[in-house]
């Protein structure tokens, strides 16, 4: 592997880390917006709004090109990203965050398959001891004992089915694009879908105090602007795959981060999960530099 290629890949996987770290922060942004009052799909299309709105800024001041044609990134975000979005708000309401991300994180094992089926990229040795290491990592820290309503399940192995799609899809269609552009894309069709949605259910909240825009920046920018930049980034250097991978570090810094800000104890099985999900990262990493120097 060059020096090129080594730096490049670094890079992917500092990017990845980078998304998973900005992804951490969406509960706590949404938790704060939903204390206004607000639904979940006026949330989200709001969410969308701001973000294609600062994206869009970024590209016109930018004078960044537009990808021809861009109607299979809008399609991305109508039919991939959009969906599991409300899926996985949806889920929420029938199961505790703890098994919704526990479900979410099925994504890799997804990703690697439709993969292979698609692509026939077949995963190497690494990338499926570091799956085994981060599924059995999210299943320490976040699985809980109790009975779990049939549909509430269905839906969270639904929403790791779908981003795994949408992170496969997105490796072939965001090939060779700017980063910034796409998500822009992406974030407008999001928020055509959920404007729908939201005038569907009723007149749609207007944010009105500080609070709220605060919340809704944060949640705009921090929690999706950054990571899904990073994320389609990450991509363009180390695959869906790897970057999925590494992904897998966001539900431990959630629970991180809800513990410095709220108060939320980390016990021993977070820990642990933790423990293995990072062990996993590094693995990656240490796979790229044997690559480097064989």
């Amino acid at each position: 592997m060059t020096h090129e290629a080594t730096f490049s890949r670094g890079r992917g996987i500092a990017l990845a880390l980078v998304s998973a770290a900005g992804f951490s922060t969406l509960g706590l942004f949404a938790k704060l917006v939903y204390a206004q009052g607000f639904r979940v799909p006026e949330t989200l299309a709001w969410r969308f709004t701001f973000a294609a709105t600062f994206l869009w800024m970024v590209v016109l001041a930018g004078k960044r090109s537009l990808p021809k044609p861009a109607w299979p990134i809008l399609l991305l975000g109508l039919f991939g990203f959009a969906p599991q979005a409300g899926l996985y708000f949806l889920t929420l309401s029938y199961l505790d965050p703890g098994i919704t991300s526990l479900l979410l994180y099925t994504y890799p094992s997804f990703v690697l398959l439709f993969a292979f089926l698609l692509w026939r990229k077949k995963p190497n040795r690494i990338q499926l001891l570091a799956l085994l290491l981060s599924l059995a990592g999210c299943v320490v820290a976040f699985w809980r004992r109790g009975n779990y309503p049939l549909v509430g399940l269905l839906l969270g192995i639904a929403v790791g089915f779908t981003y795994g799609a949408y992170l496969v899809a997105g490796e072939k269609v965001l090939k060779d694009v700017d980063s910034i552009v796409a998500t822009a894309l992406v974030m407008l069709a999001a928020a055509v879908v959920y404007w729908i949605v939201a005038f569907a259910g009723g007149k749609p909240q207007v944010p009105h105090d500080l609070l709220t825009f605060g919340g809704l920046a944060g949640l705009s920018i921090i929690a999706t602007v950054i990571p899904i930049t990073a994320l389609f980034a990450s991509m363009r250097r180390i695959g869906a795959a790897d970057a999925s991978l590494v992904s897998t570090l966001e539900p431990v810094l959630t629970v991180v981060l809800s513990g410095l800000i709220i108060g939320e104890r980390l016990g021993p099985a977070q820990l642990a999960g933790g423990a293995l999900i990072l062990v996993a990262v590094v693995i990656l990493g240490l796979y790229e530099r044997r690559s480097r120097t064989a």
